[in-house]
């Protein structure tokens, strides 16, 4: 393929997504990881784009805007957060009650809820960032749950001992969370211990559990063990995880959506 062809490979991507990283690059073009940087580096040169570490961002993405509530530094894995999200928000309906978590792709599920037209909708989080991104949309009506205030590396959430006792008369239609590790032995696992009582409450007492699972939290271990891999009954993931985690949800009946 010639160097043009990547090129606008890239431009055409980054239109669409506004973030990509080299190894997504390598699997749509074909190239190497060696050939494809230096791409990036001429397109940076030449005002095409943004080169960040790990793949570029499109130059509209990489600017600052004075409204956007969601940090957009670089991520690694933006790409696959944004799609997950945007997959997400297609099992939402008008009408529903729903619970979002904390986190960068619950915080791009709220941007796209509020960007996609749909009415009459409640939502009830501990996230704070994610309010900013609905909290004018008339067709919104959101509930911050109290309690301290914790700082992520691309949120702002509210937890202590008190919040689940908010929920016990609450019921949602559907809830949507995310973790910080999934491995095949230790299960679903979290940093922040805090949430463990707030996730376990919600995934006892909702009537549709949705798990956000990017590439990044496979095969990795961390603080506080929340639940099996057999807990939750659906996973938005990206299409190239390890295999043997497809198949672990197929012979477990867990429902998979890859993006």
């Amino acid at each position: 393929m010639l160097a043009l062809e990547r090129q606008n490979i890239i431009l055409k991507h980054l239109a669409s997504n506004g973030v990509i990283t080299t190894k997504r690059l390598s699997e749509l073009t074909g190239a190497s990881l060696a050939t494809l940087r230096r791409d990036l580096n001429y397109m940076d040169s030449q005002g095409m784009l943004k080169k960040t570490h790990g793949g570029a961002q499109s130059l509209q993405t990489a600017a600052v805007r004075p409204n956007a509530s969601v940090p957009l530094d670089f991520d690694p894995f933006l790409e696959y957060k944004v799609a997950i999200a945007r997959k997400a928000a297609e099992f939402i309906d008008s009408g529903d009650i729903i619970f979002i978590g904390a986190g960068m792709t619950c915080n791009l599920l709220c941007r796209h809820l509020n960007e996609s037209g749909k009415e009459n909708i409640t939502i009830v989080t501990t996230n704070i960032t994610g309010i900013m991104e609905v909290a004018q949309n008339p067709n919104i009506s959101t509930l911050l749950l109290g309690g301290s205030v914790h700082a992520g590396v691309n949120h702002l959430e509210t937890l202590d001992e008190y919040t689940v006792q908010t929920l016990e008369k609450l019921y949602f239609n559907k809830v949507f969370i995310t973790v910080d590790g999934i491995d095949m032995n230790y299960g679903y696992s979290i940093i922040n211990r805090a949430q463990l009582p707030l996730y376990n409450h919600l995934i006892q007492n909702s009537y549709q559990v949705y798990l956000f699972a990017n590439e990044g939290k496979f095969n990795k271990r961390t603080f506080t063990l929340f639940c099996g891999l057999d807990e939750v009954p659906n996973v938005i993931t990206n299409s190239c995880i390890d295999p043997k985690y497809l198949l672990y949800y197929k012979e477990h009946g867990i429902n998979v959506f890859t993006v």
